[in-house]
Formats: structure tokens, sequence, C-alpha cells
């Protein structure tokens, strides 16, 4: 048994002592019936929230008004929430109302799949009143209830039916993927980052390939930002493991999507690893050295564009892999990292030249740096101040470089 449902075990004892009822629920029973890794265990009771903040001694309120509460056992926090039934979604993503019910099964009827709308008591008894177990077996992604309903209520189900279908690598029961395709407009009503999220989440699974051709044939794709500028024919015949590799790909073969990149609505590091990430394919399709990617680009962004080689052929990606590979076995042995790494600073250039700032120190320091990367001067100190002696000139606030 996971130490999880050991260590949330005490609540569900906990609340049946003091004359509630709790089980575990959703995501991790479902798991725990697959024998898959768990990473987080919810809990469910018909306990209020007010009486969760008198039972337990360690509580925070993250969603009183929901029925939700965390509760911290062992260090370890659980979110502990009222059966609850909600009704009216007019944005398409969260319920004008909720009300709390003493019924666990009025409780799991509110919820998404089949699959995650099982409970589990204390003595690890699976509650299965939608066939979550039956569906499991077929490996079929079906909603509780009807479709429609569901996605009417949370738009944003539809994307999760597509992320479970890539990681679980199960079907789409017919009637979930038909309304699918008729509610697919209702994901314009859901937040980008929302979707983002799920999108993150469906890269990372196995079954990539089949969740996309999901998204084009309910046209799910076509209701995406970013992801609704590409062609269904160019959005399939990708191979990646990364959303962001997606992007960067396709960004690389059509350049005009660089316009819609903020659409997304990313980090910065996450934009900044998808531009370097093109920016890398770019210039492996132009006279580039192998000593010149390898110093361009951090190891990362070097991995990204090997893994995008490896798995796709067309524009000549496969031809130029080997130079990446030779790019990423040199990455640690070249001399400096970048321009940071050379032993010298502006202020000892601008002493030995008795000359002000300016534009001049960093032309010095670039040719400093081809001199280093090309292994005719070595990153010492006084070595470099010699070959600054020897060859350049300052004069008038400006520097010559003379070649031996």
């Amino acid at each position: 048994m996971h130490e999880l449902f050991l260590i949330g075990n005490k609540i569900l004892t906990t609340l049946e002592a003091n004359g509630y009822k709790g089980y575990f629920v959703g995501g991790c029973v479902r798991d725990y019936h697959m024998r898959r890794s768990i990473n987080d265990v919810d809990i469910t009771t018909d306990a209020l929230p007010d009486d969760i903040e008198r039972i337990f001694e360690r509580t925070i309120d993250v969603g009183k008004e929901h029925g939700t509460i965390i509760v911290l056992i062992e260090d370890t926090p659980f979110e502990v929430t009222t059966f609850r039934t909600e009704s009216g979604y007019s944005d398409f993503r969260r319920p004008d109302q909720v009300a709390f019910t003493s019924r666990l099964n009025s409780d799991l009827e509110r919820r998404d799949f089949t699959m995650n709308a099982m409970a589990m008591d204390d003595d690890f008894q699976i509650i299965d009143p939608y066939g979550g177990r039956e569906d499991i077996g077929d490996r079929i992604i079906r909603t509780v209830g009807r479709a429609e309903e569901r996605f009417n209520e949370d738009a944003l189900r539809m994307l999760r039916a597509a992320r479970f279908s890539s990681h679980l690598e199960f079907q789409v029961a017919p009637e979930t993927e038909r309304a699918m395709a008729e509610h697919a407009r209702n994901l314009e009503h859901v937040a980008v980052e929302r979707c983002v999220v799920e999108l993150l989440k469906l890269y990372r699974g196995p079954g990539v390939k089949a969740a996309k051709a999901l998204m084009v044939k309910t046209r799910l794709k076509d209701h995406l930002t970013f992801l609704e500028n590409i062609g269904d024919e160019d959005f399939l015949d990708t191979e990646v493991g990364s959303l962001e590799n997606e992007i960067a790909l396709q960004m690389w073969r059509d350049p005009g999507l660089k316009r819609h990149l903020h659409e997304l609505k990313l980090s910065n590091d996450m934009k900044k690893e998808i531009q370097n990430t093109t920016g890398l394919i770019e210039m492996l399709h132009s006279p580039a050295t192998v000593r010149e990617v390898a110093y361009s680009h951090e190891t990362k962004i070097l991995e990204n564009a090997s893994a995008i080689m490896a798995s796709n052929t067309f524009n000549g990606l496969k031809e130029k892999r080997e130079l990446i590979r030779s790019a990423i076995g040199l990455k640690p042995h070249l001399p400096i990292s970048g321009i940071a790494d050379i032993d010298l600073d502006g202020n000892m250039l601008m002493e030995f030249f008795n000359a002000r700032g300016g534009r001049w120190i960093r032309k010095v320091f670039s040719a400093i740096e081809l001199e280093i990367l090309d292994g005719n001067l070595e990153n010492d100190r006084k070595k470099i101040m010699e070959w600054v002696d020897a060859h350049v000139e300052y004069e008038a606030g400006d520097i010559k470089i003379i070649e031996e």
C-alpha cells in the first residue's frame, strides 16, 4: 500500500471516530486500481468545512466556500472536500452554485469521467457506482452521465480527455468523442493558462500522436490559441515529446507563427527556450561549425534539437542530427561557456588604455572570445593582456584588431 494512503487513512479513521464518513477519491483511486504511481491523494467527506477545521489540529482554508480544506498529517497536506453538488455553469468552467450534500454518490456524479468517479474507504475497498473499473479494463475514457452536460459544465474536460488518452493510451468512447466535436467551441471560454497546463501534461504522455489526432478529429485544435494557426497535416506529422518542442518546430517551419507565441501566455523562461530551440534549428541549416553550435546554445537547447531531429525527417532535419550530437559532446570541453567566463574585466582594459568605457570594450572581448574558442589563446589574465598589447590598438574611442 502506498505511503500516502497509509498516512491519509488517519484522516478517514479520525472522521469516522467523530461520526463522519470519509473516502479517498478521484485520480488517486484510479491510479491505485491501475497500479500506477501516485503523487497526491484527495479525500471527500460528509463533514462540513467547519467540522473539518474543528476535528483536525492543523488545517489551511484554501476554498472553504467550495468545501475544500487542507489537512496536514505528519507534515503531508491532503485536500479534504465536503461532498457537494454543483449547478449553473455560465462561464463553461466554474459552477455558479455549490451545495453540500450528505450523499457520496451525488458527489461522484458531478465528476468528469467514470475512471475518476471512484472512491475508496478506510479498508481500501473501492466504491464504483458509474462503472469506472469496467471502463479502465476496456481502456475507455467515458464521461459520467451525458457527455454534453459534462462538457457544458466545464469545457476544459474535453482537453482533459485528450490528455488522459495520451497518458493512459486509452480510447475515448464514441459518444464522448461526438460530444467533444459538438462542443469544441466552448474551449474558447477557458483561460489560456488552464489549457496550456493540460497541453503540457498531454505532451508528456506516451500516446501524444493519437491524442493529437483526436484533437484534430474533434476540432479541439481549432479552438486552442496558437495551435489554431497550424494546418492539420503540419500538426499531425510532427513527433515531439514536449509542448515547447512542438511550438519550436512549428515556428521553424512557419516563421509567421512567431507573432502568435505571446498569445499562449507562457513564462519568459519557456518562451526563451522555444525561441532558442527554433534559432538553433535555423542555425543548423546555415554554414555553422560544430564549435559555433556548441558554444552558442545551452545543453538543454542542444538536447531539445537533438530530440526533434531524432523523430522528424522532413526538411532535412535528420541529416543535421550528427552535427548536434557532436556539439553536445564538445560542449563540456569548451574552454569557456560564455563571455562572462573570460578571465578579464572591462576595468582592466580601460586602465590599460587609459580610456573611458564604451562599445570598444565589447569589441575587444568578442575578439578575445574567438581567440580562446579557436584554441589560439589560453584563458589566463596575464596571457590575455599580452595578447591585447600585441593585437589591439585604441584610438579616439575605437579599436583596431591587428591580425598576425
